[in-house]
């Protein structure tokens, strides 16, 4: 059965993150203007949001770079723990997806 408020809470949960990019985007395109390089725009963008996904979607649109590379960047200047974390995420969905 179709449940109209848990539709309504996922549209509107999913419109606040899509603004949320669109602010750290303008705010990491505002740095690098200002001469900021993609490291530094990382470290500011994951002091104001506990998303590193809408990170690496912001310095992706602001720096030009493809989400691979901005997904490194965010990654390299995440806290230790949660680094070392998304690091074994990210061998571990590489080594499913090498796998026969």
């Amino acid at each position: 059965m179709f449940d109209g408020t848990r539709y309504a809470s996922d549209v509107t949960h999913m419109a606040e993150q899509m603004a949320r990019t669109r602010l750290l985007t303008e705010m990491a395109r505002r740095m690098l203007a200002a001469g900021a390089d993609a490291d530094q725009i990382a470290i500011v963008l994951l002091r104001r949001t506990d998303s590193p996904i809408s990170a690496i979607k912001a310095v992706a649109d602001a720096t030009g770079l493809g989400l691979g590379d901005a997904k490194w960047v965010i990654c390299r200047n995440l806290a230790p723990q949660s680094r070392e974390a998304a690091e074994r995420l990210w061998d571990d969905l590489l080594g499913d997806l090498a796998a026969p």
